[in-house]
């Protein structure tokens, strides 16, 4: 068997976008931002190709759906952006003076 004939035994001709509308068409919206959460989570490792595609097709499935909160899925995406989360340090939630022990 060539290279080519290997190839074409594994096509893959599965429709990603409708198993994960099937799949997603279930969850309440909780479920749907833990959901988000995991998938994004997921996509930043290395994965196979096939695993890509699919975690691609749940992450639009889940931002297509009109019940669930656009500022809330951008804020799972992207993290707190505000001022005092960008520029908080470790010292800063210490509320005990340091006394000196006698």
């Amino acid at each position: 068997m060539s290279n080519k004939d290997w190839n074409k035994q594994y096509e893959d001709n599965r429709n990603y976008d409708l198993e994960a509308n099937d799949m997603v068409k279930g969850l309440g919206s909780n479920q749907c931002y833990a959901l988000y959460d995991i998938v994004l989570k997921k996509l930043q490792q290395s994965n196979s190709e096939t695993r890509d595609k699919e975690l691609l097709a749940v992450k639009k499935a889940i931002q297509s759906r009109k019940d669930l909160d656009m500022y809330l899925l951008l804020r799972l995406k992207n993290g707190f952006k505000g001022e005092m989360a960008e520029k908080a340090r470790p010292k800063d939630g210490q509320t005990d003076l340091n006394r000196k022990k006698v």
